[in-house]
């Protein structure tokens, strides 16, 4: 199989801006952790929305790519990678798991570098920190395993962290989205 040189992406170009969708240039090679994933499913949050409307100030990383979960597949796995394997069904996530924290990719566009986090998801191939990628069966529901990356651990650490419920307790949530 040959690996994609190339990923459709949506691009934050400038805050408070319509995303931009563009074809940019995939790393040459994969270093220490990192794995290249085709994405089949993607989610977008609070976090994303405030991320282009600026809310935290000026972004100091333009261009950058954004989105924390996502269903995908393993296409490659670079040096040192161990908890996921080419083939793997995966879900993206923003919480750190098991394996290497790897550097972050630096993607190019147009002559540019395009920044990325250890996860990205708004690009249809993307280049993971293998601790972002957690293997799911492969017979799960893809689409619905996109919410697992952060939608399902961020409700779960609401009513843990947050609520603080413990085992017996009830709690009833109205309107919470993906959440």
């Amino acid at each position: 199989m040959t690996l994609p040189t190339r990923t459709l992406a949506a691009i934050l170009v400038e805050q408070q801006k319509p995303l931009v969708v563009a074809e940019i240039d995939l790393p040459e090679s994969l270093d220490v952790g990192q794995v290249l994933v085709e994405f089949f499913y993607s989610g977008i949050c609070g976090s994303q929305l405030g991320e282009i409307d600026g809310v935290k100030g000026p972004d100091r990383w333009l261009p950058h790519l954004l989105a924390h979960e996502a269903s995908g597949k393993v296409l490659a796995i670079g040096p040192g990678v161990k908890h996921v394997k080419p083939g793997d069904h995966v879900v993206a996530h923003w919480r750190p798991s098991l394996g290497i924290e790897a550097s972050t990719p630096k993607y190019r566009w147009n002559g540019q570098t395009v920044n990325a986090g250890w996860v990205t998801t708004f690009n249809q191939f993307g280049v993971i920190s293998e601790n972002r990628l957690t293997s799911i069966p492969a017979e799960s529901d893809l689409k619905a395993a996109a919410l697992y990356g952060c939608a399902i651990t961020t409700g779960f650490g609401t009513i843990d962290n947050v609520a603080k419920l413990r085992l017996g307790e009830s709690v009833v949530v109205f309107g919470a989205g993906g959440i």
